[in-house]
């Protein structure tokens, strides 16, 4: 059931087909699971599908109503600002990244949310530096925890760029 709130099976979709069902079935979970349910509103699953629903946001919303399109953009906000009160409560490294992508993604997307971003790169630039060594691997040692850090790193950072933003120097640095 995880992976059904988590949205990442969004990539899998054939975009020029199912755009509609796609609406149908957000908009639902919206109606259902707007308001806080532990479990659907873990920090791990919330900050997937925070991440799958703003990378997928051109099917999403394409040819959507006022209407939709505003609950989507709501929800993704309460969602955003769900993790930004509970990121300092969250102690796993996995998590935490997750989260900060989520909320510098959020913060790239939507202008008025902007403190995201910023938010977000003030972490992340803290993360790296408690997180890896000087080679740029992680304290844990572990290949696979270097894999998915990784993962998310680039794309923080392929994010930033093709946002036309300054990249921040640690962030080049750890990619590097």
């Amino acid at each position: 059931q995880e992976n059904h709130h988590n949205f990442l099976w969004l990539n899998l979709i054939d975009r020029k087909i199912e755009g509609k069902n796609i609406q149908k079935i957000i908009y639902l979970w919206i109606l259902k699971y707007s308001r806080f349910k532990k479990r659907i509103w873990e920090s791990s699953m919330l900050s997937s599908r925070i991440i799958s629903w703003i990378l997928n946001i051109d099917i999403i919303i394409n040819n959507g109503t006022f209407d939709f399109k505003k609950k989507v953009f709501l929800s993704i906000v309460s969602q955003c600002n769900h993790l930004k009160k509970n990121i300092k409560f969250e102690e796993n490294y996995i998590k935490k990244i997750k989260i900060l992508t989520a909320l510098l993604l959020s913060g790239l997307a939507f202008k008025d949310y902007e403190e995201n971003y910023k938010i977000a790169i003030k972490e992340l630039e803290k993360f790296v530096k408690s997180y890896f060594d000087n080679n740029g691997f992680p304290l844990s040692r572990s290949p696979d925890d270097l894999i998915i850090l990784t993962n998310y790193l680039l794309l923080c950072f392929e994010t930033i760029k093709d946002a036309q933003q300054y990249v921040p120097e640690f962030l080049e640095d750890i990619i590097e």
